[in-house]
């Protein structure tokens, strides 16, 4: 099923990351609940989402709520194009007015450094990954660049921290020294204390793909489950040569 009004929206989409969009019907309780839905894109004059639990209707008005960097927007919508997928519906919006604009909210005077750059990698991300490749080999290129980003400003900061403090300099050093990042294979060497014993293994960690799922795999056979038990790990690691 797929309907839509001769006006809907035409103009350039933008790729914002992290973008969170709620909505709740036109009309509806001013206290009743907005329900989170799934974003799709969003442009200067509106917005696509998905959503499994709303049912709307063409030319219906709602009330939409969605961020941008630190930003958040709201106001009133009209529903102009609909498209029904297996579970969901996908739904197109023209803006009937916001607060603050799209303009506004990307404005000189209201973005930041880390906001640009986020903008800017995800947009990246999107000319290079979206719609060019296999759906498993995008998500593997997405873990490898995120853990390259992670493994990086680890080691960075923590340069940072310890690069005037000649003890503490002194025994990560050569833990700093083992950071290896291996593009053409996917994978980082990272230093690892072993469970159990009193020794800093170097490990191999690369992203695989199990059960259609991103793990990360070490060489000797440790698996985990997200870059968040990697930094955990070299966090314990450096935690514990700190306090020998």
């Amino acid at each position: 099923m797929e309907k839509e009004i001769d006006n809907r929206r035409l103009d350039k989409r933008l790729h914002l990351p992290d973008l969170q969009i709620k909505v709740r019907p036109k009309g509806f309780k001013k206290t009743g609940a907005f329900v989170d839905c799934k974003s799709v894109d969003v442009s200067l004059n509106g917005l696509a989402f998905s959503s499994s639990d709303l049912m709307l209707e063409l030319l219906q008005k709602i009330d939409i709520r969605f961020s941008v960097g630190h930003k958040i927007i709201e106001g009133s919508a009209v529903i102009c194009h609909m498209r029904r997928d297996k579970d969901s519906v996908q739904y197109g919006v023209l803006y009937i007015d916001i607060t603050p604009t799209i303009e506004e909210a990307l404005c000189l005077d209201t973005l930041s450094s880390t906001l640009v750059k986020d903008l800017a990698i995800h947009m990246a991300d999107n000319a290079v990954l979206a719609g060019h490749q296999s759906g498993e080999n995008v998500l593997l290129r997405k873990a490898k660049m995120f853990l390259f980003d992670a493994v990086d400003a680890f080691k960075t900061r923590t340069f940072e921290l310890v690069k005037d403090n000649a003890s503490e300099y002194d025994k990560l050093h050569k833990l700093l020294a083992m950071f290896q990042v291996e593009p053409n294979t996917l994978s980082v060497t990272l230093p690892i204390k072993n469970k159990g014993d009193e020794r800093v293994k170097s490990r191999t960690i690369s992203p695989v793909i199990m059960q259609s799922q991103v793990v990360f795999e070490t060489d000797d056979g440790i698996r985990y489950e997200s870059i968040i038990e990697i930094l955990q790990d070299l966090s314990d690691t450096f935690q514990w040569v700190l306090s020998d």
